[in-house]
């Protein structure tokens, strides 16, 4: 059955004519009565008997006109949040982010999208690099914010953000009255750092290698808050985005270490390609570009 036949079999049941049938559903009148017959012929019964200008429903037509006006509401219905997806007056956008733009990297512009769609839900997904990279693949986001590098030709990526990573300990750390003796000094430290495999860590890693020094790891974490409260508690010596220890180094509660490092790294937005993102998606994407490349440093 076509929605088309359903709607055209429900204004004739609630009592209009062929002709205002028609006229409401703007096609002609044979077009009407071509669709109620073929409507009939899939049923096996007469739906309608002439009286006078009018078709007069059967009793079968009563019977089942409810469900057939519930059935064209719910298409009316999905035909409408459809419409309005397209509009941007619905829908959802799905993003993964890694801690840092989540927390300070893209809250304003989550902010600024918020204010130009309002009827836009967003959907935030926070895990490490490449669990979403995965998720991006699959198709349980459509937007991931990542750590840069990411090697993969079928993956569009742009940088959005780039910042030089601290090397940091807490005042009292016996490492922080050695830092003129740094980077050597490191070697003997408790690192506190990214989980092995992942992109900040290996660059992280990459960079005490380039200093000649080897610092093992004694603790590994995914969150760079839980990094920073435990370098501040005093248990080592972490290596974290600037952003992430500016108030505690205002603060006083750690305090960089002048490591010889230098450290930087990048985060890049990454999607399968602007002809699969939906609405929501292309929107975000665009506001990025029209922010220009500095509109999240």
């Amino acid at each position: 059955m076509e929605l088309r036949t359903l709607r055209y079999f429900a204004t004739v049941a609630r009592g209009a004519t062929v002709a205002e049938a028609a006229r409401r559903h703007c096609v002609t009148q044979p077009a009407v009565t071509a669709q109620l017959r073929r409507l009939e012929a899939t049923v096996g019964e007469r739906l309608f008997v002439r009286r006078g200008r009018r078709l007069a429903p059967t009793a079968l037509a009563r019977q089942i006109l409810p469900r057939v006006e519930d059935v064209v509401a719910r298409a009316d219905a999905l035909e409408a949040a459809i419409d309005a997806m397209r509009g941007l007056d619905g829908g959802t956008l799905r993003v993964g982010n890694i801690d840092a733009a989540s927390i300070y990297v893209l809250p304003d512009v989550y902010r600024a999208f918020r204010e130009r769609h309002p009827a836009v839900r967003i959907e935030i997904r926070v895990d490490d690099s490449r669990h979403l990279l995965e998720a991006l693949r699959r198709g349980d986001v459509e937007l991931a914010t990542t750590t840069l590098p990411v090697d993969d030709a079928d993956l569009v990526v742009r940088e959005i953000h780039r910042e030089t990573l601290a090397v940091v300990a807490a005042p009292s750390h016996p490492i922080a009255r050695e830092a003129a003796g740094l980077p050597g000094a490191l070697a003997g430290a408790d690192l506190i750092t990214y989980p092995a495999g992942s992109m900040t860590r290996a660059l992280v890693d990459a960079g005490l290698r380039e200093a000649g020094v080897v610092v093992p790891a004694r603790m590994e974490l995914s969150s760079p808050e839980a990094m920073r409260r435990l370098a501040e508690a005093g248990l080592g010596v972490t290596i974290l985005p600037e952003a992430v220890v500016r108030e505690a180094l205002a603060a006083g509660t750690l305090v960089r270490l002048e490591a010889g490092l230098r450290i930087e790294r990048a985060i890049g937005l990454v999607h399968r390609g602007h002809d699969v993102l939906s609405p929501a998606a292309r929107a975000f994407v665009a506001m990025l570009d029209a922010r220009g490349p500095d509109a999240v440093q």
